[in-house]
């Protein structure tokens, strides 16, 4: 029979030992810092030997109930979930931090799944996070805790919380189990920003190289970060990169004189974002105008064709973005191959029967749409 020395027989009781503290420190609650908030030591992974980075597995942590905007002195319930399929067992810890890092707010459990940690981190900032009996789903692959934020009795600006979340696989060590993390924020009535837009050019045929005065306004402008301005062609859907009118870090410029672009739209939009120093941002659209520029690429329908459930358009001037209308019906519908003369709509062939008639047209996302086009499936 095998036997162990005294020094193996040592070595072996020192590693269940630390097997069990750290099983037992993670089902009680983690150490302070690990919410991944600037900062903070990290997030779980640092103690739970995942052999990967945070959010890489097919679950998620969240973070429901926080206020848009807080009022001081108001108490929140909010609720946080971790959840991945598969997953034994759950935990997480928080912490809602000001923009320079300081504590905000008070953290407080309102059951037994809950806990605040004793110890504190930089700036005095509190950490909640799971209890013992905090750990077992409470849902399919999941658990939810809810607990108590209470926004301090003064506006003292926005608060950010910051969530690390753990879906562990239940064999009682820190080996192979996922780790997630979120952030989200609240506004104070003295940061949160609005824009207003004070000129709309609403049902309005603006001519190319002409003027418009684009004029906004915007609450609590020492929380704005820039302004930037673009313009959409196809109903506000998309506003690309290479629509953009103007941009400013500058908070005090609230108009900007746009040179209307050789472009043709019958569903234009102006869109002014505002980026805060919070890390949000807030917009406002205008009403939709015309752009009446020489750029128009009306499409053309040449023919169709059935090719099992699908239906092929064949045709001219299509765009990526284009739809296809079946008897005044939008159809899912997808460029053939990235062609700017064939578009596929899936299942279309499905309710076509061999002999029938259907009407097809083409909206352009600039609002163009084609003529009518009868087409007849073969017998």
């Amino acid at each position: 029979m095998f036997k162990f020395t005294f020094k193996q027989k040592l070595q072996a009781v020192i590693l269940v030992s630390i097997v069990t503290i750290v099983a037992y420190a993670s089902v009680t609650g983690p150490e302070p810092r690990y919410t991944n908030a600037p900062g903070d030591l990290g997030n779980c992974v640092s103690c739970h030997d995942t052999f990967h980075e945070a959010n890489v597995g097919s679950g998620s942590v969240t973070i429901d109930n926080v206020p848009a905007v807080y009022e001081p002195g108001e108490q929140y319930t909010l609720v946080v979930t971790v959840q991945q399929a598969g997953r034994q067992r759950f935990g997480f810890q928080l912490t809602a931090i000001d923009l320079d890092g300081n504590r905000i707010g008070t953290l407080e459990p309102i059951n037994n799944s809950t806990q605040v940690n004793p110890l504190t981190g930089f700036g005095n900032r509190q950490y909640i996070q799971h209890s013992e009996s905090g750990t077992f789903p409470t849902g399919q692959s999941s658990r939810t805790w809810q607990f108590r934020w209470k926004a301090p009795v003064d506006d003292e600006g926005v608060v950010r919380f910051y969530i690390s979340g753990n879906a562990a696989n239940g064999d009682g060590t820190n080996q192979n189990d996922h780790i997630y993390t979120t952030s989200t924020l609240a506004e104070s009535p003295t940061t949160v920003v609005t824009v207003e837009l004070l000129t709309d050019p609403e049902g309005q045929v603006l001519e190319p190289d002409t003027h418009f005065l684009i004029d906004w306004s915007a609450t609590n402008i020492s929380n704005v970060d820039s302004y930037e301005l673009r313009y959409s062609t196809d109903d506000g859907a998309t506003f690309p990169i290479t629509n953009l009118i103007f941009s400013t870090t500058d908070p005090d410029v609230t108009e900007f004189d746009w040179t209307v672009p050789d472009k043709f739209s019958t569903n234009a939009r102006i869109r002014v974002l505002a980026a805060t120093q919070a890390g949000s941002a807030v917009e406002v659209l205008s009403g939709k105008f015309t752009i009446n520029g020489s750029g128009a690429t009306i499409p053309i329908i040449t023919g169709g064709q059935v090719k099992g459930n699908k239906l092929f358009v064949f045709g001219d001037n299509f765009v990526n973005g284009s739809k296809v209308y079946m008897d005044d019906v939008p159809q899912k519908t997808k460029n053939g191959s990235g062609s700017a003369t064939k578009l596929k709509v899936k299942k279309a062939g499905n309710n076509i029967s061999p002999g029938q008639t259907v009407i097809l047209v083409v909206h352009n996302p600039d609002g163009t749409v084609s003529e009518p086009f009868e087409f007849t499936r073969p017998l």
